[in-house]
């Protein structure tokens, strides 16, 4: 039996692409096939889970199918399309260089070549997966018509507990500090409110790894505002992380572009209303278990966070839609979806 290998651009800790790879990992062990996962980069602390790419010439591109998880241009993404293995394509999305750019011009430069080939993806796959139907519509729209839609691989989902009670205003919200997460709304945000009488604690987790520069400038931010109920925790422990979950009120997400947003899933687990902007696929990873406002006014998204946190019977509705919600998150229905999608080419490995 060959080995199956996922290929992707890096590895990281809390990588959001890292981490569907190690569980499609563990999955395909549960069904029987040796595999691996190569990418240019590997993290030390993903090394003996992830293993470094050894060129275009690494014979384990050739040695058996690949999955290959498109999010960026790398030359791992370049040496994975250019083989003639059974192959699928799973696209996690790419964020428009523009985005990004000012806080980091070569990651800006390397999203942009990702967009840039998307249309020489037409028939270079045996299968294509999309995250979310926002991901589907970036390969119809350079001509590839059969895209596989399949949501991210997330952990054990259980009901969410009903937190329904009144509480005063607490928001929080979770990921990677980037540009197009527009972390500066949400500390315009909880501006508003203190402003109106409401002070309102922000709490915003994730590291800025790569994108130092925007950190930076949002801590100019908040010292410009004076914008004191603000706080950075980084990157932070489970236990930190569940403690932060459990202090709000309010999940908050600004971000302009979204391929699924898995943190909406995350916050939903725990029993927080969320509160977001309709961009990018995150009306979809909501569905009726948050307020998603078309709306740039930080006002009329503070009014949206104290009536969320102050109004039982909105929560109360907002939990009883995010159950729903979680349902088709189940991850044993997104296995069986992905051992159905990913036939053409695995079957051939038996």
């Amino acid at each position: 039996m060959s080995v199956v290998h996922q290929v992707i651009a890096g590895a990281a800790p809390g990588d959001a692409v890292t981490m569907q790879a190690l569980r499609l990992g563990e999955l395909l062990t549960a069904w029987g096939f040796e595999n691996a996962i190569l990418a240019d980069h590997v993290h030390p602390a993903m090394s003996g889970r992830v293993s470094r790419l050894r060129g275009a010439a690494d014979p384990r591109l050739g040695a058996g199918p690949l999955i290959v998880r498109y999010s960026i241009w790398a030359d791992s993404i370049a040496a994975a399309l250019a083989t003639r293995t059974p192959r699928a394509i799973v696209y996690h999305n790419v964020t428009p260089g523009s985005l990004l750019r000012a806080a980091n011009p070569d990651v800006g430069a390397l999203c942009d070549i990702g967009r840039a080939h998307l249309p020489d993806l037409t028939g270079r796959a045996d299968v294509f997966i999309a995250d979310s139907h926002f991901n589907a519509r970036d390969l119809h729209e350079v001509g590839i018509e059969r895209v596989e839609v399949v949501p991210l691989l997330l952990g054990a989902i259980a009901a969410p507990p009903a937190r329904l009670e009144a509480r005063a205003p607490s928001i929080l919200t979770v990921g990677r500090i980037a540009p197009n997460k527009r972390i500066e709304d949400v500390i315009r945000i909880g501006v508003a409110l203190d402003r109106t009488g409401t002070p309102t604690p922000v709490t915003i987790v994730g590291a800025a790894d790569a994108f130092e520069r925007y950190r930076a400038a949002l801590d100019g931010l908040v010292r410009d505002l004076d914008a004191a109920h603000v706080r950075f925790a980084g990157r932070v422990s489970d236990a930190e992380l569940e403690a932060a979950f459990a202090e709000a009120s309010v999940y908050c997400c600004m971000s302009v572009h979204e391929g699924f947003c898995a943190p909406l899933v995350e916050a939903m687990q725990h029993g927080l209303p969320i509160v977001a902007r309709s961009a990018g696929a995150v009306p979809e990873t909501v569905g009726a278990a948050g307020l998603v406002l078309d709306d740039d006014d930080p006002y009329v998204f503070a009014e949206a966070v104290r009536e969320v946190s102050a109004n039982e019977r909105l929560r109360a509705t907002l939990h009883e839609a995010s159950v729903a919600q979680l349902a088709r998150f189940a991850p044993d229905l997104v296995a069986d979806r992905l051992r159905a999608v990913l036939a053409p080419v695995l079957d051939g490995e038996r």
